[in-house]
């Protein structure tokens, strides 16, 4: 037996033995962390709504004159605004979702925010009175509970009980936009 052949065997040995993934000062690993970023701000009032960051592109504060309307769309479709050289459209998120329109809610409101959303190819602007925070989440804490409104439903991932905030789904809320405006 050389001395290179032995070297190559108690190399596998040791690559293969179970102790090999253990830490050498004897500590536990540290668990992965599958905690999401997900985005907080106000629906209507104090109705907390959520969107996961991986699906923001970025947040616009807009002023009216920004908003470009368009005549005979759905109430909730705000209008148009320029968006890096693109015509990007955009929502009354809180109307959409059967509350009152942000214009309602705060009939003064100069500088309205808009999160840039996007899906697939498609990138919508969902007008908000305001972004709050960005909070770390557990997937495990969201709770699918029947809202009892159709109209909320088909736009909803989840609630968040001991955090309260309801989580959207970005690719719903895409989908049912731009298949209103075809």
């Amino acid at each position: 037996m050389n001395i290179e052949s032995v070297a190559v065997n108690s190399t596998q040995l040791i690559s293969e033995s179970p102790y090999s993934q253990l830490d050498p000062l004897g500590l536990t690993p540290i668990p992965q962390d599958t905690r999401q970023r997900f985005l907080r701000f106000r629906l209507s009032g104090e109705d907390n709504t959520l969107l996961p960051l991986i699906d923001v592109v970025e947040i616009l504060q807009l002023t009216t004159a920004d908003i470009l309307p368009i005549p005979d769309v759905p109430s909730w479709l705000l209008g148009v605004c320029n968006w890096r050289g693109n015509m990007l459209w955009l929502t009354d998120v809180s109307r959409l979702m059967g509350g009152p329109s942000l214009w309602r809610q705060t009939p003064t409101l100069e500088y309205p925010t808009a999160v840039v959303v996007q899906s697939d190819s498609h990138s919508l602007g969902l007008v908000v009175e305001h972004v709050d925070d960005v909070e770390l989440i557990s997937p495990e804490t969201i709770f699918l509970e029947d809202t009892g409104s159709p109209i909320l439903a088909p736009f909803i991932v989840g609630h968040l009980p001991d955090r309260g905030g309801t989580v959207l789904d970005v690719a719903r809320l895409l989908k049912h936009s731009f298949r209103t405006l075809s």
